[in-house]
């Protein structure tokens, strides 16, 4: 199975949605693994298995999908999120169209 991302050096603290450092008026989206695990909760009224999530977020992050920010002072992986949806939406598009043809052509 996949391996864990190595710890930073110097562990994040309470993370958040937290504003870019630059004019743009866009927030940058930075959670935690069970502070997204809540977030999805709250949108599609069904609660992931943070550890199943947290594997799926490991593997969107050696993709270049999502980001890995670092580890909070509790163990929790925190994750950058701000320019996910698009890519994680080309991803999900390309793996199910791949699976759809290939179950056509079986």
């Amino acid at each position: 199975m996949t391996q864990r991302p190595p710890s930073p050096q110097t562990p994040a603290s309470k993370p958040s949605v937290v504003p870019i450092v630059d004019s743009s008026l866009e927030d940058r989206a930075v959670l935690t693994t069970p502070q997204l695990a809540d977030r999805l909760e709250d949108r599609i009224g069904y609660r992931l298995d943070e550890t199943a999530l947290e594997r799926v977020l490991i593997e969107l992050d050696r993709r270049g999908y999502i980001e890995w920010e670092g580890v909070t002072r509790v163990g929790d992986y925190v994750w950058d999120l701000s320019e996910s949806p698009g890519h994680i939406a080309d991803a999900v598009a390309k793996t199910l169209a791949s699976r759809i043809e290939n179950w056509l052509h079986r």
